[in-house]
């Protein structure tokens, strides 16, 4: 099999991050019954087809170029592509393939070792990429030419570069308190702003966690949360790097310590940042999010530290996951 290799950067395309204006499809809307069956009919199909690709049985089965194009792609898709998720630029790939036909068509065993081909040029292609923040988005895989018992494809593949979630964004005014450590147990009003303003309306958790529950955008079904599993005290103790913690967390042996710290715009722009990549990748892959489950909500607790000599405040993440289950809406 021939390959041919193109990587092309692309023009932005969507909004940057915490730049975009909220545009929601109702929440509600109908899912009609026959597409929902439809759906899993397809589904069905394309894991079907997965099976006999791993299948020892498979010996003298034989699949039409037409359909072999058709499955590959449904199934490079199906089992990577995360076309849910938004990103703030894209690159596109082009790799070419070949196939030995028999009367149009080639035998279970070829198709096989073709999506085999077609998943290490995949892995290697991603490898290259960030882990956590670009996704295979759309494959396209298309016959391009048939010459004598030669059949020529292409996978054309997209990947989203820098996935963003799209949050209202910080401005310049934004600089709130850190929090407010009895709010959570005794209902103390929030802190407010460093200015002095906004006592009792919000603080600087506060403004973290209505962003990240409420990302610019909506799903135009309904589903419901089953196999749910919260993560508790996700916290900049266990969570940094080179620079220090990636959340918010201040011990009482640095300067600017203070019960009324101020975390800026800025500030709260990286802690908003770094709290949607530790939420959203997978455990094991930068993150603490659990393999095949989804965010649904997250807490933020102001919290307070003592002991060993030190004292530390810092914010709390319980974050909630779980799978989601389509619900089909009855009139």
């Amino acid at each position: 099999m021939k390959k041919l290799h193109l990587l092309i950067l692309l023009p932005l395309l969507i909004g940057l991050l915490f730049s975009c204006q909220k545009e929601q499809e109702p929440i509600n809307s109908k899912i009609d019954q026959a597409q929902l069956e439809k759906s899993h009919q397809i589904i069905r199909q394309i894991e079907g087809f997965d099976t006999k690709l791993n299948s020892n049985l498979k010996s003298g089965e034989t699949i039409t170029v037409d359909s072999l194009v058709w499955y590959t792609e449904a199934l490079e898709n199906y089992n990577n592509a995360r076309p849910d998720l938004q990103y703030e630029n894209f690159a596109v790939s082009k790799t070419t393939y070949t196939a030995t036909l028999n009367n149009g068509s080639l035998s279970m065993q070829e198709a096989s070792a073709l999506f085999s081909t077609m998943q290490t040029d995949l892995d290697s292609e991603l490898a290259n990429l960030s882990p956590t923040e670009d996704k295979l988005k759309l494959t396209d895989v298309a016959l391009d030419s048939i010459e004598g018992n030669t059949a020529y494809l292409s996978a054309n593949r997209v990947f989203g570069l820098s996935i963003s979630a799209m949050y209202d964004a910080f401005e310049e005014d934004d600089d709130w308190i850190w929090g407010t450590v009895g709010q959570s147990m005794f209902g103390d009003p929030p802190a407010g702003k460093c200015d002095g303003t906004m006592y009792g309306v919000s603080d600087g958790s506060d403004e973290l966690m209505r962003r990240l529950n409420n990302p610019n955008f909506a799903y135009d079904q309904q589903f419901i949360i089953v196999d749910v599993i919260t993560i508790e005290n996700i916290n900049g103790g266990a969570w940094s790097d080179g620079n220090g913690p990636l959340l918010f967390w201040i011990s009482d042996n640095q300067p600017d310590y203070s019960w009324y710290y101020c975390l800026t715009n800025e500030a709260l722009t990286e802690q908003l940042s770094n709290a949607h990549t530790i939420l959203y990748s997978y455990d094991g892959e930068g993150g603490v999010r659990p393999h095949g489950l989804y965010l649904s909500n997250v807490i933020i607790i102001d919290d307070f530290l003592g002991g060993s000599g030190i004292s530390h405040l810092l914010h709390n993440y319980d974050a909630t996951y779980g799978i989601r289950v389509i619900k089909p809406i009855e009139d």
